[in-house]
């Protein structure tokens, strides 16, 4: 079970909890997603209880809540971090999972890979230097050594398991450490491979755009937790359920997000918010820029979001994919820049990285070509460290869905403050403590909600069991769940459900 570690001086409960709940992570919900899926002219679905995958939830723990509905709360004895006035572990997060029952008898020894009666091994990825990509992310202040991240690592796994039930087990963390860049099929399969042979039960993070790294660890029964996979497709998630577990959304979720925000604001209006004078004028003419792989890994999914764009009333000039390669970043941004300013958009729909955006954003500027831009579901390129590295003339004309968390100073920052609250100091990486805090957090809290019985499987029925959270007063709030809830159709594997909307200001510091 979890334990409380050495005692440490204690802040009164309301003080522990007001770092926590100052921020916001959501600055404004754009339709909490009921429906989109669906059009927006059919009826709302009801946000409903979750539906387990073969009947019910009988592998798992109850939790407070629901013994407390039903009248049992006396015949459990519950984990001793559980804050009874809520019925959620007694954490300074946003979300804290459900209490749970602290077990009588055996916790069931070796339940699966990875687990003992008293350990659970878990693997990290931290990637090697690239050399191409390091100076880009040091020119751009977001470098983040692996061994400060190793430690971060280290450090939230030593908070949640000793606040979260483990049953009696404790967590063993194992470094891999990444033998190739982020687009080396071939070294993350053996990465992969590799953290296999350690015995682990899965792995947190993991080379960015290698695709056979979270293909081989579900094809060997590993889990491939946060980000361990960006962006994937839902089709891959689902073919590789119960092993892949994204804390984000789809990108088929974020297109619906953003279809739904450019069928509401902007289609049928003026280009506003161009740079261009004249473009100011114009009815709104949009060009989609998706990233993809050479293998077209994306390719599907952005023709569908380009489908649902014009059946949304958008007038559409052209859809153009680009690669990202270290050894031609500059010429690529040229050419795309180039074929962009062919089609005449007034509006540049962007779902990509934040790596190309600084090359190509110079080059648009240079061939004086400054159109809107609508962000539309991106891997980190929403955020103020990389956005600083792109050109002002063009990212002062940049808005759309936001959804990484709400810009508040960094000592008021979700990650941050549990790092302060528990250990007294800041965390030991600049960049990526809040990325490392949710690998930890999704794992744990599959952990605690699994029960003792733990397995891929009931870490998917733990996550599922768990009703969407309470909409704070004035509808602002995150929402994450997992399975089916009614948010989403089918089957839900990846986290957030709701968005936000940002704009750029250069002025801003």
């Amino acid at each position: 079970m979890a334990t409380q570690q050495t005692p440490r001086p204690r802040r009164s409960p309301l003080a522990r909890y007001a770092p926590a709940l100052a921020v916001v992570v959501v600055i404004a919900i754009i339709a909490v997603v009921i429906g989109l899926a669906g059009g927006s002219k059919k009826a709302k679905r009801e946000v409903t209880p979750n539906r387990p995958v073969n009947g019910a939830f009988t592998d798992v723990p109850i939790f407070y809540n629901e013994a407390k509905k039903q009248g049992t709360l006396a015949r459990y004895k519950w984990q001793p971090n559980c804050d009874k006035s809520t019925g959620d572990v007694a954490i300074p997060i946003l979300n804290p999972p459900p209490c749970v029952p602290v077990p009588a008898g055996s916790n069931g020894g070796a339940t699966g890979k990875g687990v003992t009666a008293t350990t659970i091994k878990l693997g990290f990825y931290t990637p090697p230097d690239d050399p191409t990509y390091t100076p880009l992310l040091e020119a751009a202040g977001a470098y983040d050594p692996p061994d400060n991240t190793a430690k971060a690592y280290q450090d939230y796994a030593e908070i949640y398991s000793h606040v979260y039930e483990t049953y009696g087990r404790n967590i063993r963390l194992v470094r891999i450490k990444g033998s190739g860049f982020s687009n080396d099929e071939q070294a993350a399969k053996a990465d992969a491979d590799r953290a296999a042979a350690d015995g682990v039960i899965g792995v947190m993070g993991g080379p960015a755009q290698a695709r056979s790294f979270a293909t081989e660890l579900a094809h060997k029964g590993l889990l491939c937790l946060g980000t361990c996979v960006f962006a994937a497709p839902q089709p891959f998630i689902a073919q590789n359920s119960p092993y892949v577990w994204p804390t984000g959304p789809s990108p088929e979720q974020t297109s619906l997000m953003a279809t739904e925000l450019i069928k509401n604001q902007l289609v049928g209006k003026d280009a506003i918010y161009a740079g261009d004078p004249q473009m100011q004028h114009q009815p709104r003419r949009f060009a989609l820029l998706s990233y993809d792989t050479p293998d077209g890994r994306y390719k599907a999914s952005w023709q569908e979001f380009y489908k649902d764009l014009q059946k949304a009333g958008a007038t559409t000039v052209g859809h153009i994919s680009y690669f990202l390669k270290q050894s031609t970043l500059v010429n690529d941004a040229r050419t795309v820049a180039t074929r962009l300013k062919a089609t005449g958009a007034t509006t540049i729909v962007f779902t990509g990285d934040p790596l190309f955006p600084s090359f190509l954003t110079t080059q648009m500027t240079e061939q004086g070509y400054f159109p809107e831009w609508v962000m539309s579901g991106t891997v980190l390129a929403d955020t103020n460290v990389f956005a600083r590295t792109f050109d002002k003339k063009q990212w002062s004309h940049a808005f759309g869905l936001q959804l990484t968390a709400a810009r508040v100073p960094k000592a008021e920052q979700d990650a941050y403050t549990l790092h302060q609250w528990w250990f007294g100091t800041p965390p030991p990486t600049s960049n990526n403590y809040n990325l490392v805090k949710g690998d930890v957090e999704l794992f744990m809290a599959g952990v605690q909600l699994a029960g003792p019985k733990l397995t891929p499987e009931t870490f998917r029925d733990g996550l599922f069991h768990v009703p969407p959270p309470a909409t704070n007063p004035g509808g602002l709030n995150t929402i994450i769940t997992y399975g089916s809830h009614g948010f989403w159709p089918g089957t839900d594997y990846n986290g957030l459900d709701n968005a936000g909307i940002l704009f750029w200001d250069p002025n801003t510091k």
